[in-house]
Parts: structure tokens; sequence; C-alpha cells
């Protein structure tokens, strides 16, 4: 139940073999490379490739973005050079470069053109020539949206005489001319009609009517997204010739280039390196072997003793049945090397209390089907979906003990037979519940002694951890005061002398945190009664799962006794309604199940956040 055992080695070589030791830990997979502390040497640099590489790297990234080549599977790359793979990088380079600038060329064509479209349209019901609204020596026009541009001219009118309003009703769009002279009272006058001046940019050097320039705009705008249309599909053909080439490529190059920067974790001298990292145990005698083959045994390869505390890599190491349940320790941070990993308990209590709160034969069955449809298609999601999967199993299971078919208990008038019914059975279910709970939590218990027994010695386990069975012990004697239970007088007594015992044990051990020591003890020791009671929602989850299903049922049933079309009203409240409940009893389950994982039982022993074993040379 403890993490995968590591060998700790610093390998020792010369600098002449440094290539070939990066290959070889690259192809052995085995190793996870730790930084090198630069107090004691110099970090080691780059190779000299590295920076090629890099720069091919971007490229090669840079055309499957350009080229829509979506990463994926590839062919083994073939053995190529470096420099043959920057030829054929540099033609697909070029040959994109080619393409994009002329697609460029064309969008600031279409641009343009939808400027001056849009131009042309407001000035289109003036019943002006474009030339009109040239620069005049000694006439201004002002060209905008008033409101009310009916009631303009009356105004202008008696400003002056010189001046010739055009406008159209329908866009609000005016066009005075006016002498210069008389220009900033026309001004004054359009500002209190609220004038929003309309600049003329991209019509400047058209000639003509408004129409014919419209037409043309519209027939070169067509040609123009013809030829884009035609580049694009120039670029899709580039995107399918080279596209396994490009992925093989960004590959070969990801590897290289990781391979080049290897040395930044290396200790360097002018003629040596030094490299230290963590290799699982069963695996470092052929790790020796090929690494001293490939610096032609000059090397010097020793492995060093772990000391605590070191941030050990961890690699969990669990059977194989127990694996998929990997993904709730991951998710929720991976033990450190000296804890104990407790995976395999999760795969022994997950199922359990997920089954008890879905608990259903019907709802199992169609969990199940699901989730393995989507495993064989969902392969990201494989460890979740399998952990669902087995789930389902047990809720079958505990739907046998319940007696449950989609919240009925028969089957087509056939009553299935039980052990215990949810539909009259609170009681023995909250029963089941908080039993449940104490052994979850004990459990936790007894792993986190054996945990504070390995790091800090039985006296500290003693008062860490045994203190809290001993806190147990004292349940009696707070029921009693509660009044729910009756003891005598000697079991009373008994019980409240081990209670408080154990939170003296308790308060010695907090006493490390100075006078609030006490306090927390006090506070802690309650912790454990509602910690138990917690495993209360086993009980109400399952039982609002199985309410909403009668419901759905009953509300059913009362439409196919009405007949006619109400049975396909009833078929559809059965589908839709037992959908519903499945679904908030699956989603449900799980997040309680991993909520009464995390929080009541790994808060009795596991700490997590430990770094992952990262192998030089795997991919994620």
């Amino acid at each position: 139940m403890m993490p995968e055992r590591m060998a700790k080695i610093r390998v020792v070589a010369p600098k002449a073999y440094m290539n070939q030791v990066i290959s070889e830990l690259y192809s052995l997979k085995a190793v996870h490379l730790a930084e090198h502390d630069a107090s004691e040497l110099e970090t080691g640099n780059p190779l000299e490739e590295a920076e090629k590489l890099s720069e091919l790297l971007l490229i090669t990234k840079s055309l499957a973005s350009h080229l829509g080549i979506r990463p994926g599977p590839c062919k083994s790359p073939q053995k190529e050079s470096i420099s043959d793979i920057e030829k054929k990088i540099r033609h697909i380079q070029q040959l994109l470069t080619e393409r994009l600038e002329k697609q460029k060329a064309l969008d600031e064509k279409l641009n343009a053109l939808s400027q001056a479209e849009s131009e042309l349209a407001q000035i289109k019901g003036l019943g002006l020539q474009i030339g009109a609204f040239s620069e005049y020596s000694s006439i201004s026009c002002l060209l905008g949206r008033v409101k009310e541009p009916q009631a303009l001219s009356k105004k202008i009118g008696r400003l002056t005489e010189k001046y010739k309003l055009y406008f159209n009703a329908e866009n609000s769009v005016i066009a005075l001319f006016i002498d210069n002279q008389k220009k900033q009272d026309a001004l004054e006058i359009l500002n209190s009609y609220d004038f929003s001046q309309i600049m003329l940019t991209a019509t400047r050097e058209l000639k003509g009517g408004v129409d014919e320039n419209l037409q043309r705009i519209t027939a070169e705008k067509e040609l123009i997204e013809r030829r884009r249309q035609e580049i694009l599909a120039e670029l899709e053909g580039l995107g399918r010739k080279w596209g396994e080439l490009i992925r093989s490529y960004d590959r070969t190059l990801s590897e290289e280039l990781e391979k080049a920067e290897a040395p930044l974790k290396f200790g360097a001298t002018k003629n040596i390196f030094i490299l230290s990292g963590y290799i699982p145990k069963g695996s470092l005698n052929h790790v020796k072997k090929r690494l001293e083959i490939a610096a032609s045994g000059k090397m010097h390869i020793q492995e060093e003793e772990i000391g605590e505390p070191e941030h050990v890599p961890v690699k969990l190491k669990n059977v194989k049945y127990a694996r998929p349940f990997e993904f709730l320790i991951r998710l929720r941070g991976l033990p450190h090397y000296d804890e104990i990993d407790p995976t395999f308990m999760v795969f022994l209590t997950f199922p359990l209390f997920f089954g008890f709160m879905l608990g259903d034969i019907g709802y199992g069955l169609v969990t199940l089907a699901i989730a393995l449809a989507l495993r064989s298609r969902m392969q990201k999601a494989k460890s979740l979906l399998t952990l669902i999967a087995v789930s389902a199993v047990t809720s079958m299971l505990f739907g046998i003990v319940f007696g449950e078919f989609f919240g009925e208990e028969s089957i087509m008038g056939w009553p299935i037979p039980h052990l215990l019914s949810r539909a009259g059975g609170i009681q023995s279910l909250l029963l089941a519940s908080i039993i449940f709970g104490a052994l979850h939590i004990n459990l936790g218990l007894v792993l986190g002694f054996f945990n504070e027994l390995r790091h800090h010695g039985l006296k500290s386990a003693m008062l860490e951890k045994f203190s809290w069975f001993i806190i147990e012990l004292g349940a009696p004697f707070i029921l009693s005061l509660l009044g729910i239970i009756r003891l005598p007088q000697h079991l009373f007594y008994a019980s409240g002398s081990a209670l408080a015992v154990g939170i003296i044990m308790l308060t010695i051990a907090e006493a490390k945190i100075g006078a609030i020591g006490p306090v927390k003890a006090a506070v802690e020791s309650i912790t454990i009664f509602s910690n138990a009671m917690s495993y209360a929602r086993l009980m109400a989850v399952g039982i609002a799962s199985v309410e909403l299903a009668l419901i759905v049922n009953e509300f059913a049933k009362e439409l196919f006794r009405q007949g006619g079309l109400m049975i396909m009203a009833g078929i559809a409240v059965l589908l839709i309604g037992h959908v519903i409940n499945l679904l908030l009893g699956v989603v449900g389950s799980f997040l309680h199940s991993m909520r009464l994982e995390y929080v009541e039982f790994f808060t009795k022993f596991f700490k997590g956040g430990a770094e992952p074993y990262k192998p030089f040379g795997e991919k994620n």
C-alpha cells in the first residue's frame, strides 16, 4: 500500500559522452531527472542544436496551426537529419507564406471595397455624382446625418441664399453645399439637429455615378471572394499533403529539443557532467548496465540514500483492478513517498458508498451499459468510466439487497425478494450508514497511526492518532448525557473517563501550537462524532432517489389508467422522469462518495501533494 520504491542515483561522466548518455536515458524512459542544485556546481548549458531545434519546432507548430493540422497519432518518424528536416520545413513554409500573402492582399482589397460600398450606400439617395463631393476653393460640403432634415432648409435659408441642400429622408443623410464664409454658422445650425459628419475616404478616387460604382464594387467583391476560396482550397490541400509529415516532424523536433535541453538539469564543469535522478528499484540494475555501455564504461554511477524529508517523485503501485481508482487519488493529489497510498482502500469503499446510495438493479444496469459503451470511445476518460462501471455493479448488488428495480419492489407484478426495504426501513438504513461511517473513519485512523508511527515514532502516534480511539470510547457517555441511552453507573463513569483521557492526550499533541492547543483539542474531539453522522447522507441520498422514482412511477400509472393517448404521455413521463432521476442519482452518489473519501477519510491520515514520477523521455 506504499508507492513504488525508488532508488536515487548520481551519474558522473565525461562531457564527450553526454549526447550518448542523454539518448540512452531518453530511450530507457525510466529515470526521473532531478533539478540540479546550482550551489554545488554550475548548471549545464543546452546542447548547441537547441536553439535551431526550438526555432524549427516553433515554425512547425505555426504551420500546423495555419494549415488546420490537429494533434494526433502519426506514423513512426523516418530517420532524417535535422538539416533535411529544416529544408522540408522551409519549403512548406515558403508555400504557405506565398498563399498567406496573396490572401492578405485580397483581404485588404476586400476591406477597401467594403468600406467604399458602405460610403456609397450612404450617399446613394442624394442623387449626386461622386465628383460632387470633391474639394472646392470657395464652397464647403458638409455631409452627414441629422434629425428632421426637411426642417433644416428654412434655417439655412435665413443664414444665406448661397447654399444647396440635398437630403435622403430614408436614412436622414444630408449634403449641404455652402459658402466658405458661412461654414461655421451652418455647422452651429446643423449641430442643433444632432449633426453626425460622414467622412468619405474610400471613395475619393472614384469617378462617375453612385449606382454604377456600386455595381462595379459588387462584381469585384465576388471575383475576390472566388479567389479567396481558391486560396483556402489550396491551403486545405497543403494541409492534406503535408499534414502527416508535419505531425511527424512536430514529434521528432519535440523529442530532440527535450534531449538538447536536458543538460539544464545537469551540473557541469569544463570536462565532466553530473546528473541526479530517481529510478524504480526494480529497474536500477538494467539502467546501470545500459548507461555504462552508452559511455563505454567511462562513467561512475552511485546509488545515494534518500534523505528525510526529501521530495521524491511518486509512482503509484496498485493491482490492475484497483488502478482506475487512482483517478480519484490524482484528482486530490498523489501521496508523498513515505505515505500510505489509499488507492486500494478507495477501491473497496467508493463503490460501496456509491452502490448503497444508487442501490437499484435497473439504474445499475443502465449506468453499467452507458459506462461500458463510452469507455471504448473515450480513452482519456477510461479510468473514470471504469470506476463508474464498477460502482454500477455494486449498485445492482445493493439493488438486490433492497429489492428495487427502477424504484419498484416488483417486476411485472412479481415481488423481488429483498433483505431490506428502503421505502419502509429508514431507521435500519440510518444505522447501516452510521456503522459504515464508523468503520471507514476508524480505518483512516489506523492508517494515520501507522503513518505517524513511521514518521515520528510511537509517542507521537499514540498522542496524535490513538487518542481518537480512546475518545470514541466516550461516545456512550455523551449519548447518556443527551438522554438517548441509559448506562449503568460504572459504565457511565468509565466512558466519561475514557473521553477525558482521550482529550488530554489530544491536548498534549496539540500543545506544540501554543496556548490555543487545548481549545483546538476540545473542539476537534467532537468532530469525530460529527464525521460519523456525516455518513447519514448515504441513507438520505438513497431515500431521495427511491422516492423520486416512486413518484414518477405513480404518475405514469395514473396516465396509463386513462388509456388512449395518455399511454404515450405515461411512457414519456417514465422515460424523462427516470433519466432525470438516474442523472441525479449518479452525479449525487459520485459527489457524495467522493466527499466522504476526501473529507471524512483522507483527513485522518493523508496529506498528498507529491510530485508525480515523470521519467525522461516518456510522454504524457
